[in-house]
């Protein structure tokens, strides 16, 4: 753990934490949609800076079209769903777990990278734990997602989830992942996205239930220390 006094909100865009203010013990980052800015940012920032938590932050999209929107989660395993390559039969082989990177160097196990802060954060503040697929390009016809679903089950889709806690493990430092869901992963034009209502949400939880609290007791609650 490290000793220090500071918090980093981090969020791909900006939108996503416009309620969020910078303070002495807050510090806020945009890393970028995407993989690469994801990775680039947030690494560059942990190199230069000591933070006692991450808190990364957004909104996704969820497969569950029954499932209402927005509703908040905190992710508990993440992976990179679309990163690999064609074997030799047609088939998606996924670059984790191959013979080029091993499923279970950390920080994977059995390609999936866990967070084991998400449970008893989930549990303290009553919030649904979930999986995230990480992707590279979105996508929204039901047999492609459905193809997906069958390989890798998971609630939401996003396209930083398993750059973020790739980043923060290996770097050792503490982060809890939180995402609320504005859209249902379906044809854009299926349906109305909540993204103001999704950001709204958020914001207000981070404000409310987060960054009132002590920076000290923060840490307890999260990291039972």
């Amino acid at each position: 753990m490290k000793h220090c006094l500071k918090v980093l909100i981090c969020a791909s865009t900006e939108g996503e934490i416009a309620g969020i203010k910078p303070s002495d013990t807050v510090d806020t980052l945009v890393t970028g949609v995407g993989y690469f800015s994801t990775v680039y940012n947030l690494t560059k920032r942990l190199l230069l800076h000591e933070y006692c938590l991450v808190f990364a932050v957004g909104i996704a999209g969820d497969y569950r079209l029954d499932n209402p929107v927005p509703q908040m989660y905190v992710v508990e395993k993440a992976r990179f769903a679309d990163t690999g390559f064609e074997g030799v039969k047609g088939e998606f082989v996924p670059l984790v777990g191959s013979k080029f990177m091993p499923g279970n160097e950390f920080p994977f196990s059995n390609g999936v990278i866990h967070s084991h802060l998400a449970q008893h954060f989930a549990q303290h503040f009553g919030i649904n734990m979930c999986t995230a697929n990480t992707v590279n390009r979105t996508r929204t016809d039901r047999e492609y997602i459905d193809e997906m679903l069958t390989r890798f089950p998971a609630e939401i889709e996003t396209m930083e989830s398993a750059a973020l806690h790739y980043v923060a493990q290996l770097q050792g430092v503490p982060m809890i992942e939180i995402r609320t869901s504005s859209n249902h992963v379906a044809p854009k034009s299926a349906e109305k996205w909540k993204i103001a209502e999704a950001v709204e949400v958020l914001n207000n939880f981070l404000n409310k239930q987060i960054l009132c609290q002590d920076i000290n007791d923060l840490t307890k609650i999260i990291c039972q220390y």
